[in-house]
């Protein structure tokens, strides 16, 4: 018997694409889904061009406040679906035809793993290129992956995860709140990733092509910023499930964040505190990281911005 997938758009202002990423789902090779349209209070046609599409298997969920990042409408989508399965979509972006067949064929060949995710493609002008991960995986079959691996993984800048392609199993999960809302405005999935797979253990990777996100977009999370106290949460957080050597890696993990989140903050203009990335960095076991970052984030960041326009144009 085929298992009911739960897919979750959450929908913000999207009037001239929402009706594309519907299209693309309602088009799936595997039938036995639902689709759960979260507007988050859109101001313009969204609803509209969701309404044009006459499918009963098409529920349309409102929130009154909308919350950045999608994070809450994704939360919202996950307590309201009836599905076995819970798969999530941009409202910007599409899935390939055959993403969920591909997808619930893994799910019966490994049946005790709770998350399933796949290769991605992202579309800049004429141009698509695969994920990292993918590039170096797609030859090589499934991969199962438990929270080690992801995070060796992650700090090459390889991410065997990203939302347009992950599936979660309902079952396993012990709260609807998988994404961080209201704790940061950028980059919640990428705690939400690691947050999961410290609880529920593995995941397999598919090597099929899942979605086509697109890059060329300039939405409401380019505009905002990722925040360095979720990342440094994120360890204390988890630490009570992880063992010795996964609690290594993810301060490692969360060192990477929280210079990231630190360096968007820098570009946004943030004002921020001479010593806020030392004193946010980890520094068991990564002191040359650590060490490195702090007289970097010394320098004017004027100056660091005009190297690299130096050098990288050399």
């Amino acid at each position: 018997m085929r298992a009911l997938v739960s897919v979750i758009i959450p929908v913000y202002n999207k009037e001239r694409y929402v009706a594309r990423a519907l299209d693309s789902v309602l088009n799936q090779s595997y039938p036995k889904l639902e689709v759960l349209i979260v507007d988050d209070a859109s101001q313009d046609g969204s609803l509209d061009r969701v309404a044009a599409f006459q499918d009963p298997r098409v529920r349309v969920l409102k929130r009154s406040v909308p919350g950045p990042g999608g994070y809450a409408a994704r939360n919202y989508g996950i307590k309201e679906a009836r599905g076995d399965w819970v798969a999530f979509l941009d409202a910007d972006d599409i899935w390939m035809a055959n993403h969920l067949d591909q997808a619930m064929s893994i799910a019966l060949r490994y049946p005790d793993v709770p998350i399933i995710s796949a290769a991605r493609l992202t579309q800049k002008g004429s141009q698509q290129q695969l994920d990292p991960y993918g590039q170096r995986y797609m030859r090589q079959g499934p991969q199962v992956l438990y929270l080690t691996d992801y995070l060796q993984h992650a700090c090459m800048g390889l991410r065997a995860m990203g939302t347009n392609s992950v599936l979660l199993k309902r079952s396993a999960l012990v709260t609807h709140c998988v994404f961080p809302a209201g704790r940061t405005d950028r980059s919640g999935d990428l705690y939400a990733w690691v947050a999961l797979l410290a609880r529920l253990k593995l995941m397999v990777w598919s090597p099929h092509v899942a979605s086509i996100y697109s890059g060329d977009m300039q939405g409401v999370s380019r505009n905002s910023t990722p925040s360095i106290e979720l990342f440094r949460h994120m360890v204390d957080e988890l630490r009570p499930c992880l063992c010795d050597e996964e609690a290594r890696w993810l301060r490692l993990y969360a060192n990477k964040m929280i210079k990231y989140a630190w360096l968007e903050q820098k570009k946004k203009r943030v004002s921020l505190p001479l010593f806020r990335l030392p004193g946010a960095l980890f520094w068991r076991n990564n002191v040359g990281y650590c060490l490195k970052w702090t007289l970097i984030s010394l320098v004017p960041f004027g100056v660091l911005e005009w190297m690299k326009q130096r050098f990288s144009s050399e």
